[in-house]
């Protein structure tokens, strides 16, 4: 059993007589704003929007509920990109060709140290790509291990 810390925070304009809302206190205090991407997006649309935002350590991409569907590392993207002979041909591709189909995704309620435990036990080839945090299911943001 996962047990969630709860705070209360007043409300601006709420008096002490009215109901305060919970805050839950999980890792989706700790997520930043991420790119993204739809689903239908191809891979010459995926170069171009790295290209234009180039400290963007990541994409995730969601489908049209904004539910993440997958996540596309920088790094790997380039990897893969360059790995190819002729990498034009690629452009047109489907970005759910080079994108990892199952990214580690938490809750926005999830505490840190369980996230710790998920990250470090992924493969060693994903332990370093970004988790993402949903919230009610849609896409939050993201958490880089190195930041946990």
């Amino acid at each position: 059993m996962t047990a969630i810390r709860q705070h209360t925070i007043r409300q601006f304009g709420v008096n002490s007589s009215e109901q305060m809302e919970p805050l839950m206190m999980g890792i989706g205090l700790s997520a930043a704003p991420a790119l993204i991407l739809p689903d239908t997006a191809t891979c010459g649309e995926t170069q171009r929007l790295l290209l234009e935002q180039p400290q963007a350590a990541c994409i995730v991409v969601c489908d049209r509920k904004q539910r993440p569907v997958g996540l596309v590392m920088s790094d790997a993207f380039y990897i893969q990109m360059n790995a190819e002979y002729e990498p034009e041909h690629l452009y047109e591709l489907s970005i759910s060709r080079l994108m990892n189909l199952h990214p580690l995704k938490v809750d926005f309620a999830t505490p840190p140290g369980i996230v710790r435990e998920r990250a470090e036990s992924r493969p060693s080839r994903t332990r370093k790509d970004a988790i993402v945090v949903t919230r009610e299911g849609e896409f939050f943001g993201v958490i880089l291990p190195e930041n946990l």
